[in-house]
């Protein structure tokens, strides 16, 4: 009784000091919007590559996000460690070359020690992380850190990078509620203003669980907030922004049961009103989603595309602003073996069909032995899984995709503008490679 009283008197505390945050002259009038397009009319006909970002280095990685920088690079960035939420977990990093399509070794950039080193406090674990490059050449970098509790208690800090992303330096913890300044979290990729502002799309678990956009300056001073929608239980949006004054977010549905459809949100206003939370067409298991746009009312949205499992990745495509979708291309579609409880040995056959798929692995062995100890259980089987995709458009036109593969990699999915051909899987087909 006791416990349920303090969970209410938290609730509480969090609503008000949600609209005691929210002072909307801070905000508006709002600074037109960047739109996301940088090469118009490219054309992506197909040959999607696929390779590895991570090396196997440690048993999970999770949450991968990039950034691409002046020279045309990528950087990526994913926490790792033995499993989610354990204390040896850290930020991890990596260098895409398209010149030469490779990616240089992972390296450890940011540590739970060196935050809490910092901001001079306690950190229990940390999460998600998502880089913005400034226009003068600092890269800025929003992590997920907890000091006590599970993921609802999270802050969000920012470190400072005048090297690209190699090392980094703590900075400041954003206070986004007055009451504890917990239960933040941030995981898809920010927006930009014309005033040079940033819009960062974050989210809240505690009590209510709901996506916000945190307008910030140069400084990484919010200077105010909008809800996105008004409804409950919808987290981690994506905002694609196709006109200076128009953006759509998707939103992972947390309904339980979960119905199976993305939540969608609209704003005309650079995202200080939005429009009531509604159900997409889009089905989507409660995932993670990523996508960029190509255009006014041409957007690619990348996510698992079934109401059930997180075994499919496909990217959608929509040219009349998301009232009719098609499958473009499908990354990952183990479907056929859903329900099946596969042995060890009947998905090491299936795994290693992916391993040999693109670039292969640093460490094909370590790799496997690492699938199979994240996915196979007695019980159940064995289980694959790819999820929380980050998608971005490179200036040239290239489209890249990052994703968790079967939690114990990092895969890089890519597609140059202006090839030629048809769309196709990056992994093999469905019935290749299956158990006999």
């Amino acid at each position: 009784m006791l416990k349920r009283a303090f969970h209410l008197l938290v609730g509480m505390a969090l609503v008000a000091g949600y609209y005691a945050a929210s002072p909307s002259h801070i905000w508006h009038p709002t600074p037109p919007l960047v739109p996301d397009a940088s090469t118009n009319n490219a054309d992506y006909g197909g040959g999607w590559t696929g390779q590895f970002a991570s090396d196997a280095d440690t048993r999970m990685v999770h949450a991968p996000a990039m950034v691409e920088l002046p020279d045309g690079r990528l950087r990526a960035f994913w926490f790792a460690g033995t499993r989610e939420g354990a204390a040896d977990v850290a930020i991890h990093s990596a260098l895409f070359d398209p010149s030469t399509a490779k990616w240089t070794d992972e390296a450890v950039v940011v540590t739970r020690e060196q935050i809490a080193s910092g901001w001079n406090r306690h950190v229990r674990k940390l999460g998600n992380a998502v880089p913005v490059l400034d226009k003068d050449g600092r890269m800025r970098l929003f992590v997920v850190a907890v000091s006590f509790g599970g993921w609802a208690a999270s802050r969000i800090v920012v470190l400072e990078s005048d090297n690209q992303g190699e090392t980094w330096s703590f900075d400041k913890a954003l206070v986004t509620t007055p009451f504890l300044n917990i239960s933040t979290l941030v995981k898809t990729p920010p927006l930009k203003y014309a005033d040079g502002t940033i819009g960062l799309p974050v989210y809240h678990e505690m009590i209510g669980k709901y996506g916000e956009i945190l307008r910030i300056d140069a400084n990484s001073r919010i200077l105010g907030r909008a809800r996105i929608g008004h409804g409950r239980k919808a987290i981690q949006p994506l905002v694609l922004v196709d006109a200076h004054d128009h953006s759509v977010s998707f939103l992972r549905n947390e309904n339980e049961p979960n119905n199976g459809y993305l939540y969608q949100s609209d704003s005309d206003d650079g995202g200080w009103q939005w429009t009531p939370l509604a159900y997409s067409s889009l089905e989507n298991p409660s995932a993670a989603v990523g996508g960029v746009v190509l255009g006014r009312n041409h957007w690619l949205l990348v996510a698992n595309c079934n109401r059930e499992e997180r075994d499919d990745l496909c990217i959608r495509e929509t040219r009349d602003g998301g009232t009719t979708w098609q499958v473009a291309w499908t990354l990952h579609d183990r479907e056929q073996w859903r329900d099946e409880a596969l042995t060890t040995g009947q998905y090491e056959a299936l795994i290693r069909a992916e391993l040999q798929t693109g670039n292969a692995p640093e460490n094909p062995e370590v790799l496997l032995e690492r699938v199979k100890a994240n996915k196979c259980d007695e019980r159940h089987g064995c289980r694959f899984q790819y999820d929380y995709p980050y998608m971005i458009r490179a200036s040239n036109g290239d489209l890249h995709v990052l994703y968790t593969w079967n939690k114990s990699a990092i895969r890089h999915a890519w597609l140059p503008a202006g090839v030629a051909g048809t769309g196709q899987s990056v992994v093999p087909a469905p019935n290749e490679g299956a158990p006999q």
